[in-house]
C-alpha cells in the first residue's frame, strides 16, 4: 500500500508540480524515504525469544461427609464441605506394608531311641532239657516303651506278647539262634536286640537204659 502511494505521489509530481518540485527533486525525495525504511529494518532489534516456565499450582478440593457417614472428595464448592489445598506437583507415596520377619523353625523332635536286650539265656549259653524245653527273657531299657515284643527264632517269628518272656517247647538238640524285635501295634519293628546262638543239649537214651 505503501509502494503504491510513492508512485502515485510520483506522477503527480511529474505531471504537475503541485508542490513546485522538478521531477529529480521528487525522484530524490523518493529514494530518501526509501532509503530510510531500509536503514530502520536493519537496525531494528531483534526480538528476545519468549520462554515460558512452569510452575507449581494450588488447588482446592472440597471434602464432603454426607448423611450415613460417606465422605467424597470434589473440586467444586458445596455447602458444609471442607476445604483441602495440595499442590499440583503432590505424589501419592504408598508405603508397602511391612513383612513380619520369618519365625524361626522349631527343631525337630528328637526321634524316639527304643532299646531292648536279651536278659536270658546268655550268649553262647548251652542248656540242657530233654524235652526240648526252654525259656527266652527280653527287657526294653530307657524310654519311651514299645507296646510289643517278638521273638525270632532260628529266621523265623515265633511270638509276640508284651512280657518280653517266651517260654519254648519241642526244641531239638543242637544249635539256634534268636532275637527279639519291639514293634509298634502295626508291626513295624522299632528296635532288636542282636542276634544270639544257644546250644541245647538232650540226654541220650542209650545212657538212660
Amino acid at each position: 500500500m505503501q509502494n503504491m502511494m510513492r508512485y502515485i505521489c510520483l506522477a503527480s509530481l511529474l505531471l504537475g508540480g503541485s508542490n513546485g518540485m522538478f521531477p529529480l527533486q521528487a525522484a530524490s525525495l523518493i529514494q530518501d524515504q526509501n532509503n530510510g525504511q531500509h536503514q530502520a529494518q536493519a537496525t531494528e532489534e531483534p526480538r528476545a525469544p519468549v520462554s515460558t516456565s512452569s510452575s507449581s499450582s494450588t488447588k482446592t478440593i472440597y471434602k464432603v461427609v454426607g448423611k450415613d457417614g460417606s465422605i467424597t472428595f470434589t473440586d467444586k464448592p458445596q455447602k458444609n464441605a471442607e476445604p483441602l489445598a495440595f499442590d499440583d506437583k503432590t505424589q501419592n507415596v504408598v508405603t508397602a506394608a511391612k513383612v513380619p520377619p520369618p519365625q524361626p523353625l522349631k527343631p525337630d523332635a528328637p526321634k524316639p531311641n527304643y532299646r531292648v536286650t536279651i536278659k536270658y539265656p546268655a550268649p553262647e549259653a548251652t542248656i540242657r532239657n530233654n524235652l526240648g524245653e526252654l525259656t527266652i527273657s527280653a527287657a526294653q531299657t530307657g524310654a519311651p516303651k514299645a507296646p510289643t515284643y517278638r521273638l525270632i527264632f532260628d529266621n523265623a517269628p515265633f511270638a509276640s506278647n508284651n512280657s518280653g518272656v517266651f517260654k519254648l517247647s519241642g526244641i531239638h538238640r543242637g544249635a539256634h539262634t534268636f532275637k527279639v524285635e519291639l514293634t509298634n501295634n502295626t508291626g513295624k519293628t522299632l528296635a532288636s536286640s542282636p542276634e544270639q546262638t544257644l546250644y541245647l543239649h538232650q540226654a541220650s537214651a542209650l545212657i538212660n537204659n
